[in-house]
């Protein structure tokens, strides 16, 4: 992503004298960006005195708010929210497809009525499913297609409704461009044109309060150029900026920039640069979003609901400062005022990067969380979408915002930590979603007699502010279905938090391949066979790659499971913590203290438990630590039942385990023979792998590392050394050399790079001196060695 220049005054806020509350709400120390660890905040926020006891007397008596709870749900309640968001959610991609028409590449409010495309229910039908991968979808849509349809369909240049829907729908469906940048010229002109209105459409600072798009609509342009933001970048070649694919010379046949109406503080021409509107438009967001939040804050703390206080404005500034901000996130604190055309300002003024501020965010939330209604699990439905009706025709419900769709874009930008004290409320609105389900009947044929009808079923749900009722409609459908998938998601990861958290796992930050590549490599089978592999080979194929994409689709040959044994001292946990760090999956270690923690005599009903929580974590790491005590082989002489038990309840959880296809586990022993053959058999374990010492190539690396710390021994000489030291560890590789550990294979190669650092000869009869003290001491002597041997061959891939 490309850092703008960021173009953000130092003007006080534009409000009117009311608004003085508005300073003493908003001047909060600004805090850094939101995580997405750890539980939420716990610096004091700003209370608000609205209480429903004392709420205007122009809202309902009967109004219920939600409680401000701190304290979280626990993992069963949790588990059972997750369980009834599956139910919905797992066939909801389907409804959408009973509005899907496949002439036209449109989903339509009635199906099979109309011959156009409908750019609102196909815009956020298309979101919909984006939230879903494409393995999951019920049918792979044209892509292309429908981006061409949503392009170069009816939309008109002064419904910036549509107009920013269509054209964040079509960024997100393509990210880098390149189907755009693959239609026709005419095409291509059209969207180069949606997004000079877009831009059109940025807030100003002159208005102040009065801003000539509703929050709903701002917040959908803010959204376009935050994505548009995020996909620019710098031609090497030519150092130009670029959106994907789309090169800058496109905009040369459309530069009048949407007829930009300019703020009384930008003098832009209309030939100015798109990226510097761009820019500013982000900027403007970032501002005016932080006003209105602070005011709409400002006027709930004073209980004015006379028509002051807007909860849709609230949310929607909410997001729209969280977006714009994030995106500032990273730019430099102040910046020298540009003017187009005529270079730096020659004043003394800095323009400063609006930072988020972590406090207001919070206070905002739990604001929003308050204002929902828990007799319906819904909210107001405050400012309309359009400030203005001038079009004929519209139902007066479409023109009002979907509480669901507000909490659903909550969901997608929050961390869902952030979430966490209102699981009730989320619980609520599920409670609607579960009880507001409909099914209305197309008819194309009625029985005169029966009055019986047949026809297309459509499934799902309409917005509560259509009256009369009628029945499930596109748009809202999708949003409910958007809804659902990111409130699984949300509740989803908090399961993994607790999960985590409880057994002290690892988090990891995204992926990084350092401690794989530090990770030095071992054989698998007989060395110098032509069947002989490498460790770090077979963990590529199987684990690392198959799963960098998808855990629940991954490609072929992925193994989910995997059983390492060998020796004591192998690097066993060090192997899967890295294949962890690869992937930028958490990590977990279970040990047999995991399952002692309830006493000898609740073994088994520990097992359920940590089963039980490992089987929500998701893209995860998980290592069993020699947990063979749990897994003796049931006919082996002198085991007693409970251990036969104990077994038996490990078959079923590990075999419960790897069914999820959630995270990838693995199992590392010294002892394989220990184990109930069937806990070990394919089904449970894909892949069984032997991890000895470092193999050859190993050695010489570290030689390379003992050499590294040496400066006085020239180049030459190292290389003349690594050959004679490879050469020899290969003609004494089955005697002694390939047993020595990695401690021991150390010290080795550090008492040869002592030698040449002291310009001695080194042959092989030094290195057979060296070799020979160190055989004398190695771990891997007389039955440890000859066990050793034994398991080379039993690795299964």
């Amino acid at each position: 992503m490309v850092s703008f220049l960021v173009l953000t005054a130092s003007v006080p806020l534009v409000v009117n004298p009311f608004d003085n509350v508005v300073s003493a709400l908003c001047i909060i120390p600004s805090h850094s960006r939101l995580t997405n660890r750890g539980g939420p905040s716990r610096t004091p926020s700003v209370q608000s005195s609205h209480q429903s006891s004392s709420s205007s007397s122009s809202k309902s008596s009967s109004r219920l708010f939600s409680s401000s709870k701190t304290t979280s749900l626990s993992f069963d309640e949790m588990s059972k929210l997750d369980q009834r968001l599956s139910v919905l959610e797992q066939e909801a991609p389907e409804f959408l497809f009973d509005y899907y028409e496949p002439s036209l590449y449109s989903f339509s409010i009635a199906p099979g009525r109309t011959d156009t495309l409908s750019v609102t229910s196909t815009a956020y039908a298309v979101r919909a499913l984006l939230e879903y991968p494409v393995e999951e979808r019920p049918v792979v849509l044209p892509t292309r297609n429908i981006i061409q349809a949503l392009i170069d369909s009816d939309w008109r240049d002064n419904d910036l409704y549509d107009v920013s829907l269509l054209t964040l729908v079509i960024l997100r469906s393509d990210p880098d461009l390149s189907i755009v940048a693959s239609l026709p010229d005419t095409s291509i002109q059209k969207f180069v044109r949606l997004l000079t209105l877009v831009l059109s459409g940025r807030p100003q600072r002159r208005r102040g309060e009065q801003q000539q798009f509703s929050a709903y609509i701002s917040y959908l342009c803010c959204s376009v150029y935050v994505t548009l933001q995020s996909v620019t970048k710098r031609n090497p070649e030519t150092g130009q900026l670029q959106l994907g694919v789309l090169t800058s010379d496109v905009f040369d046949h459309n530069n009048d920039n949407g007829n930009i109406d300019n703020d009384d503080d930008d003098d832009f021409s209309s030939t100015s640069s798109f990226w510097m509107n761009l820019t500013v438009a982000v900027s403007r967001s970032a501002e005016t979003s932080f006003n209105e939040l602070c005011r709409q804050l400002a006027y709930r703390s004073a209980g004015d609901y006379s028509g002051a206080f807007d909860v849709i404005k609230l949310v929607y500034s909410l997001l729209s400062y969280v977006k714009s901000t994030e995106s500032l996130r990273g730019t430099a604190g102040t910046t020298e005022r540009v003017l187009p055309g005529r270079g730096p300002s020659t004043d003394d003024g800095k323009e400063e990067v609006i930072k988020m501020n972590a406090r207001l965010v919070k206070t905002a939330l739990k604001a929003f969380f308050e204002e929902q209604d828990l007799t319906t699990g819904l909210w107001d439905r405050g400012q309309p979408i359009y400030k203005s009706f001038r079009r004929q025709g519209r139902n007066v419900g479409n023109a009002y915002v979907f509480g669901i769709d507000a909490l659903g874009s909550l969901l997608e930008l929050l961390p869902p930590e952030e979430f966490r004290p209102y699981l009730s409320n989320l619980d609520r609105a599920l409670e609607w979603l579960e009880s507001n389900q409909d099914v209305q009947i197309i008819a194309d044929y009625c029985d005169p007699e029966t009055g019986q009808c047949f026809g297309k079923s459509l499934r799902g749900w309409s917005s509560p502010f259509l009256s009369p009722p009628t029945g499930p409609i596109a748009w809202a459908t999708a949003q409910s279905v958007t809804c659902l998938a990111r409130m699984r998601r949300i509740v989803r990861q908090l399961l993994h938090n607790d999960v985590l958290e409880e057994f002290r796992g690892k988090k990891t930050d995204g992926p990084d391949s350092k401690a794989w590549n530090r990770l030095l490599d071992s054989d698998v089978g007989t060395p110098g066979s032509s069947s002989c592999r490498t460790i770090k080979s077979i963990l590529e194929e199987r684990v690392i790659v198959p799963f960098s994409e998808s855990v629940t689709a991954p490609s072929v040959g992925a193994a989910y499971s995997t059983i390492l044994f060998g020796s004591p001292g192998t690097a066993k946990t060090t192997i899967t913590e890295a294949v962890a760090e690869s992937l930028g999956w958490d990590f977990v270690v279970i040990d047999t203290s995991v399952f002692l923690e309830d006493g000898l005599s609740n073994i088994a009903s520990r097992i359920r438990y940590v089963f039980t929580r490992l089987m929500a974590l998701r893209y995860c790491v998980i290592l069993f630590d020699e947990i063979e005590e749990f897994c003796l082989d049931r006919e082996a002489p002198g085991i007693t039942m409970q251990s036969r038990m104990l077994t038996t309840a490990m078959l079923t959880a590990i075999n419960d385990l790897r069914r999820t296809k959630q995270s990838v586990f693995f199992l590392a022993t010294n002892r394989l023979r220990a184990f109930d053959s069937a806990i070990i058999r394919p089904g449970r374990f894909d892949i069984q792998l032997f991890v000895g010492t470092p193999n050859l190539e190993a050695r010489v690396t570290l030689l390379d590392q003992a050499f590294s710390t040496i400066t006085t021994i020239p180049d030459d000489t190292k290389e003349e050394a690594k050959i004679t030291y490879k050469k020899f560890l290969e003609s004494n590789w089955t005697k002694d050399a390939m047993f020595m550990n990695y401690l021991e294979g150390k010290q080795f190669a550090t008492s040869v790079a002592n030698i040449v650092s002291k310009g001695r000869s080194l042959d092989d009869d030094e290195l057979d001196r060296i070799l020979s003290q160190q055989a004398a001491v190695m771990t891997a002597r007389g039955q440890v060695r000859e066990e050793y041997v034994a398991q080379m061959d039993l690795s299964r891939l």
